[in-house]
């Protein structure tokens, strides 16, 4: 479980940092989104890259806390953030983006398989 909890972590820190730079501008909008922004992305949708960061730190860190690795959570803290993965696994690999679909949907498969490794723990 801890190993599970450590790759979801890690993964979450790239998809955190991704947001990031798209927030200060990175010309990466068509990897997010559904491929709607190309280059970068429109003021609103970097304040809402922000929000999207902050969601994925609070998934990781209640992931984090289903494997040991932090202080415990709520219980319904691992089961949201398994729920909005699980989500957002599907929309990533039925995205019409090429290019985010290819990107972020092995990866989100990935979190998804360490979520339900946590799961089953």
């Amino acid at each position: 479980m801890v190993v599970a909890g450590y790759i979801y972590v890690a993964l979450i820190v790239v998809l955190m940092l991704f947001q990031a730079c798209m927030a200060a501008g990175a010309p990466w909008g068509h990897l997010a989104n559904g491929g709607y922004w190309s280059g970068r992305l429109p003021v609103p949708m970097r304040f809402a890259a922000v929000g999207q960061g902050a969601v994925l730190g609070l998934m990781g860190w209640a992931m984090a806390a289903r494997a040991g690795l932090v202080a415990a959570l709520p219980g319904w803290t691992f089961w949201a953030a398994l729920t909005v993965t699980a989500m957002t696994c599907v929309a990533n690999l039925a995205t019409p983006s090429r290019p985010e679909r290819m990107l972020w949907g092995p990866v989100t498969v990935l979190l998804v398989l360490c979520g339900l490794r946590l799961a089953w723990g």
